[in-house]
């Protein structure tokens, strides 16, 4: 049996619930949730939502219980409050005394938070090195990131993971405001690029998702100086509206990776559409596409990432 992901769990947990109910999907993931590392408040989330939409009342009041009090997650308001499948919670005190404790937990975590930097380096300190930057999707944050991007670390890249401001739950961050995103992924890059040994001549701005909104976003409003860009699986609603400012990315001898799962419901399509106008415009790239993936990050992803980055860097 393949190795269930985080991103996969998520997934396959999503596909159960369409398809075959709430009981069988709350089933699925609690039977799998402590065999994946990722953000254990969106899995207690899924789970105490799935099990009060199955009629377990009791059961699903445990597990916020357990999320919210004993593990201090917290989850936003008007979330808890207008979610159909937590309707049946709302006669209970322990669910009305939960809410409120997430609401002051909410309200002090979104007054407070601010966008944050990580950045790791090989063992080699050379001068001008290459600088990749690599951007988390919604509802997640750098530490996911990192799993799937260290690699390229030991190949003395300098990886920096920028996280979100925009703060949805417990380590769940989002990219919703995408000129905010740019503005303090700009901010990051220009500190990166003052206080490290980086050869601007080589960065590469990647991301998952949402992620690839903001990066694609910064890059055709002059928000950095890229040499490419590697998109996994890139949600790319307003790719309509930027259309008549790709040809900044051919100006600018930009040159781009796309990598998509054929079964991703959310991004294939747009991915499609993004990789057909890189080339009516004539700009280079590559469209990769992996049968059978959902919306996540294909298991060889550590061998994609490098070819990505030779053919973003060959002359």
């Amino acid at each position: 049996m393949d190795k269930i992901t985080y991103a996969g769990l998520l997934n396959k947990t999503l596909e159960l619930y369409e398809k075959n109910g709430s009981l069988k999907a709350y089933r699925y993931i609690t039977e799998n949730a402590e065999k994946v590392k990722g953000n254990q408040a969106q899995i207690y989330n899924f789970r105490y939502s799935l099990a009060s939409a199955s009629g377990l009342e009791q059961e699903a009041l445990q597990i916020l219980d357990e999320a919210v009090l004993e593990n201090g997650f917290w989850y936003e308001y008007d979330y808890l409050i207008e979610d159909d499948d937590l309707k049946p919670l709302h006669k209970y005190d322990e669910f009305q005394k939960m809410i409120k404790l997430c609401k002051e937990r909410e309200e002090s975590a979104k007054s407070g938070t601010q966008p944050e930097l990580k950045i790791l380096k090989g063992s080699n300190d050379l001068d001008d090195q290459p600088l990749i930057i690599a951007l988390h999707g919604n509802q997640e944050n750098s530490e996911i990131t990192e799993a799937h991007w260290n690699s390229i670390v030991s190949e003395n890249n300098i990886l920096a993971l920028p996280q979100s401001s925009q703060i949805e739950f417990s380590d769940g961050y989002v990219w919703d405001d995408v000129e905010k995103g740019s503005n303090e992924l700009k901010l990051h890059y220009e500190r990166i690029l003052e206080q490290n040994n980086v050869d601007p001549e080589t960065v590469i701005v990647g991301g998952f998702s949402a992620g690839a909104s903001v990066a694609l976003h910064s890059i055709l409003n002059d928000r950095l100086s890229a040499k490419g860009f590697i998109f996994v699986a890139p949600w790319l609603p307003e790719i309509d509206e930027w259309d008549g400012l790709l040809h900044k990315l051919s100006e600018a001898g930009i040159k781009g990776f796309i990598l998509c799962g054929d079964k991703d419901e959310d991004c294939f399509e747009g991915s499609s559409k993004f990789a057909k106008l890189l080339e009516e415009k004539n700009i280079a790239h590559q469209f990769k596409v992996v049968r059978d993936l959902d919306h996540e990050y294909p298991e060889n992803f550590n061998q994609i990432i490098k070819e990505a980055i030779e053919y973003i860097r060959e002359s």
